[in-house]
């Protein structure tokens, strides 16, 4: 570690002696949450390594497998941190920069000339040596999780299991690190390396480094507050301001608070695979969806590099606690999401639309925020309440003010959202379009496969914004009749925690409800309500005249008094 930062300054103070110090050019860059990037030695083959570091294996102890040090649990209680210091390889600097070239024709063949170049007929030497980048202070890699949910939440099959990963940063506190580049003396001029040094703070800034990047980790920002990336030429950017009250999220332990980047990817991943299971071919909807979002196998045994890239921003509020228990906590911040234009504009965007009206994010985004009341007799928060915004401009005064994102209770306008949508995706996807995949057990969206309902109640939102707490009402009272309806005990099978309806939380084997509900504060007239719920049900192969529960469920729906059918499949008459 300390040889690292000697090594950069003993470099800079000889280019100054032999006044080169043009040929040098360093700046501090801030992690601004964790970075997937080179330790000494590496402890497991997903982290980045230069390329002459001595590559040792990790070995979790005595006697055991290698994949036994997966065990997220195990290590929070015993390896907590590794006994290595994180570092940014200055190969990881290089191909960045480099790839953010080849996206600009006007500088690619500029980028050759200075970094070097391979072809079949010769090899072009390069100018510039890119130096490893090391945090200011010592850092440590910290344990961090991969949570796969694509199976449990989307086809309900298993368990998901999260994984241990460890990462340079513990995702509450950034981290200052010195990159340095230096013109091999002789070859490069002062502008030269000027010119490069400006690549390495766009680069830098716009992509982040090391792996994961697209899923928010590795994102940098320079102290050069004058420094602004410039954006992905190919790239459309759609930023929303985000509020999310939640009963908690957490990352490698349970019991601490942690609201993640992966927490909105694996958001979206999830309702992308939902639309697409509605109108393609499984095999295809997977694939579409790796092209997408990045993945290791698509099925056909080929990883894909993903198109679409989330940055998490965090906000002044973060993690607060309510005033008043059961606890419940708050984020605020930003969200960004960029993709091709037409991909961003035409595929994901509506896609949000539909998201952010039927559920929240993180743990219980199936559930509004409620309180529940335990077998035990204790009270607690449980569900999410998601709120987010975008800046439109005014007709009027011209003036960029926030609106919700989402989509007002009218039918009509759920339908058509829907088949722009779709056919956006013929389009696109011409020849994967098919509509004939309806009867597998997975949670699909689509006109045929899923029902969503609007339905009234609570009386008032249950939560107090300006205040963080909750109003002073009975647990009861925090619910509308979507969720009186899940609760209710009067049915010949239960709803609640029934494994094909309601899902079951509890001990044991998990399993998820097919039935998502939200509270939107959205005044029912006829019942004389502030607040509404929005309970999307997925029918995972079951027709509305089945006598399966969760075909009972959509006949309780649409029996309800006051009712709205907004989208899908209705209960028949």
């Amino acid at each position: 570690m300390y040889t690292g930062i000697k090594l950069i300054n003993l470099l800079e103070k000889q280019h100054q002696k032999r006044s080169q110090s043009g040929l040098f050019k360093k700046d501090t860059f801030i992690i601004q949450w964790r970075a997937k990037v080179g330790s000494f030695p590496h402890p497991d083959v997903e982290t980045i390594v230069s390329a002459g570091e001595p590559c040792g294996r990790w070995w979790p102890g005595e006697g055991r497998r290698p994949e036994d040090k997966r065990n997220v649990g195990e290590n929070w209680e015993r390896l907590r941190n590794l006994p290595l210091n994180g570092y940014i390889p200055g190969s990881c600097i290089r191909g960045l920069v480099r790839a953010w070239a080849k996206q600009r024709p006007e500088i690619k063949l500029r980028m050759y000339q200075l970094l070097g170049h391979q072809d079949n007929d010769k090899i072009t030497p390069g100018k510039i040596e890119f130096l490893d980048a090391w945090p200011e202070t010592a850092t440590k890699l910290s344990l961090d999780i991969v949570n796969p949910q694509q199976e449990f939440q989307v086809y309900h099959q298993g368990q998901c299991t999260p994984l241990s990963l460890y990462t340079l940063g513990n995702g509450t506190s950034k981290i200052p690190v010195i990159v340095a580049i230096r013109g091999i003396p002789g070859k490069a001029t002062n502008e030269e390396v000027s010119e490069v040094w400006e690549w390495v703070q766009q680069a830098l800034s716009l992509y982040g480094v090391g792996s994961r990047t697209a899923s928010g980790y590795g994102a940098l920002k320079t102290s050069s507050s004058s420094q602004n990336p410039a954006t992905d030429p190919r790239y459309a950017v759609k930023q929303f301001e985000f509020s999310l009250y939640s009963q908690g999220n957490a990352g490698p332990h349970i019991q601490t608070m942690e609201l993640r980047p992966s927490h909105w990817r694996g958001w979206l991943r999830s309702w992308l695979m939902r639309f697409f299971l509605g109108v393609m071919p499984e095999n295809l909807a997977k694939l579409t969806v790796a092209e997408l979002m990045g993945d290791i196998d698509a099925g056909d045994g080929k990883s894909r590099k993903g198109c679409v890239r989330l940055q998490m921003i965090q906000g002044k509020t973060w993690g607060d606690r309510s005033e008043n228990q059961p606890s419940f906590y708050l984020w605020k911040g930003k969200l960004q999401i960029s993709a091709p234009k037409d991909i961003l504009n035409k595929m994901i965007l509506p896609i949000i639309r539909f998201a952010v009206m039927v559920g929240g994010v993180g743990r219980g985004w199936r559930r509004p925020l409620h309180i529940f009341c335990m077998n035990t007799g204790h009270q607690a928060a449980r569900g999410t309440n998601l709120i987010l915004s975008h800046k439109l401009k005014d007709k009027n005064t011209g003036e960029l003010k926030p609106k919700n994102f989402g989509l007002p209770l009218k039918p009509e306008v759920w339908h058509q959202e829907y088949e722009t949508w779709l056919a956006a995706v013929r389009n696109h996807w011409q020849d994967r379009v098919s509509t004939n995949n309806h009867n597998i057990k997975a949670e699909i969206f689509s006109p045929s496969t899923c029902a969503i309902y609007a339905v009234p109640g609570p009386d008032i939102n249950p939560i107090n914004i300006k205040s963080l707490k909750w109003e002073d009402i009975v647990p009861v009272e925090t619910r509308g009749n979507g969720m009186d309806l899940i609760y209710n005990r009067n049915h010949p099978q239960n709803y609640k925690r029934n494994p094909d309806l309601g899902g079951n939380a509890g001990g044991g084997t998990a399993y998820c409800s097919w039935a998502s509900i939200k509270r939107v504060n959205i005044a029912n007239q006829e019942e004389k309500t502030d607040c509404q719920e929005i309970v999307c049900l997925f029918m995972g192969g079951q027709t509305p005249n089945a006598d399966h529960v969760r075909s009972r469920f959509l006949r309780d729906l649409g029996n309800m008094n006051n009712n709205v059918h907004l989208f899908g499949v209705q209960s028949p008459q």
